[in-house]
């Protein structure tokens, strides 16, 4: 397993920052560099992505991918940071593996996606799977430029991706249990993170709330479903607000 991104003193209470689809871990570098005075940040690659382009995305191949990263962290349980896919990744492990995680942050992810509110995504996987691949990246390049700015787009591009992750994600969610029945069990801390604009990915913002009564809600104003990245410096700064509370209380 390749190693994970790290920033910062070992010794430190530690950040796993997990990204999503057709992303990589160096979208936190900045976010990372920011922390990594009072914090020890990882950065971590899901398969499919960025290091690890070549391994298939399955829950066997994301769940040794975070058991090997929180193994080098080792000290102590770490503040999950997920963003996106990230975070269905995040609140999977933690509603398995609560002991291994300090509290959850989770990023625009509070879609269930439950019965009917699968067949947009599965539906949107299969008219890509059957697009030539010229055709399906000319079509995620210009999903870019109309979401991130020239300086995003730099350091997203180049991120190596497998396109089968799409199935392969699709395939998990298809045949797995919704998101809201496994993570209701989870008694840690919770900070959820929505743009105000992110529409889809707000639609169970409030079973989420529901089912999670020690979570509170932080909105972005005027962002998107690409508001931690657009906006970094103003993320980054409520995630070190929520690490004080998780870490410091």
């Amino acid at each position: 397993m390749q190693a994970p991104s790290t920033f910062g003193d070992r010794r430190n209470p530690p950040i796993l920052f997990l990204h999503g689809i057709r992303l990589g871990s160096a979208i936190w570098s900045e976010h990372a560099q920011r922390l990594a005075s009072r914090y020890y940040v990882v950065a971590l690659d899901l398969p499919g992505h960025g290091s690890v382009a070549d391994l298939t995305f399955t829950e066997e191949n994301v769940r040794a991918a975070l058991a090997d990263a929180i193994e080098r962290i080792a000290r102590r349980p770490a503040l999950l940071v997920g963003y996106s896919l990230g975070g269905f990744v995040a609140m999977r492990h933690a509603a398995r593996f609560p002991e291994q995680t300090a509290g959850l942050l989770l990023a625009d992810c509070t879609l269930d996606f439950e019965g009917w509110r699968a067949w947009p995504y599965l539906a949107g996987v299969q008219f890509a799977q059957m697009l030539p691949a010229r055709w399906l990246d000319a079509f995620v390049h210009a999903g870019f430029v109309m979401t991130l700015p020239a300086s995003w787009r730099a350091i997203v591009e180049p991120i190596p991706f497998s396109r089968d992750v799409f199935a392969q994600t699709a395939a998990i969610v298809a045949s797995s249990r919704n998101a809201l029945a496994e993570i209701a069990t989870y008694r840690k801390p919770v900070l959820i993170v929505n743009g105000e604009y992110d529409f889809v990915f707000r639609v169970d913002e409030r079973r989420f709330m529901h089912r999670l009564p020690q979570a509170r809600l932080r909105i972005m104003r005027g962002a998107d479903h690409t508001g931690p990245l657009r906006r970094s410096g103003e993320f980054t700064a409520i995630v070190e607000e929520f690490a004080q509370q998780v870490f410091h209380a």
